[in-house]
């Protein structure tokens, strides 16, 4: 757990610095760097679950419970609206305290990148911020570190609550972070559920499509 924390952190911040170093600090993430800023610490990420469930472990199935069942479709349907209903509720609560509405820095990122209208970049960030940044983030939250906290003898439900507060607070954006708790919650609820990940995904997914889509027609 720790270790991946370390590669997400350590790889973020390396591959910032070198793309500003090439682009200049006061330029925006544009074109292909757009990708590698938001998508890279994830492919580092992944690649390191892969590595450490080959060599230490018995495989993601095993050992993340990385199983999708027709059931799990149907299950993260209906958690991704309980996360709007509940998110929705939080956003507007938070929204009325700081006087700031909770924006995800990644959005923050396309919108500064769109200075000359939706560009296949933009199109190719919004299908991996929908497809494979979710898969990579439930493999870690709810697959690794749910699976840690769980051999180590941690109540389910506490489990759900410190893997949905880590999965805030990692992202570093304090305003969002009631929301994204929120969202964690309805998310890790598929795991508690079923004791796979296969809802969970699900639901991020769609969770994260309906933030690209509406991204897009914004940009448009």
């Amino acid at each position: 757990m720790l270790v991946s924390l370390g590669i997400y952190f350590v790889g973020s911040v390396t591959l910032l610095l070198a793309i500003f170093a090439i682009i200049g600090s006061d330029d925006s993430l544009r074109g292909p760097w757009l990708l590698i800023g938001v998508a890279g610490p994830h492919a580092l990420l992944v690649t390191h679950l892969l590595r450490v469930s080959r060599s230490k472990g018995h495989g993601l199935a095993a050992d993340f419970q990385f199983r999708v069942c027709r059931s799990d479709i149907r299950m993260g349907i209906g958690l991704f609206f309980a996360a709007l209903f509940g998110a929705g509720i939080v956003a507007t609560l938070v929204t009325k305290l700081v006087g700031e509405a909770p924006t995800a820095t990644a959005i923050e990122v396309a919108q500064d990148s769109a200075d000359d209208g939706l560009t296949v970049w933009l199109y190719l960030f919004a299908i991996l911020g929908a497809t494979f940044i979710p898969v990579v983030e439930e493999l870690v939250y709810r697959g690794l570190f749910w699976s840690a906290l769980e051999k180590r003898g941690m109540h389910p439900w506490a489990i759900l609550i410190a893997t949905s507060a880590l999965f805030a607070m990692i992202h570093l954006e304090p305003v969002r972070t009631p929301v994204l708790f929120v969202l964690g919650m309805a998310i890790g609820a598929g795991r508690l559920r079923t004791g796979r990940i296969g809802a969970s995904i699900a639901t991020h997914i769609l969770i994260n499509s309906l933030a690209m889509i509406a991204t897009l027609v914004d940009l448009a």
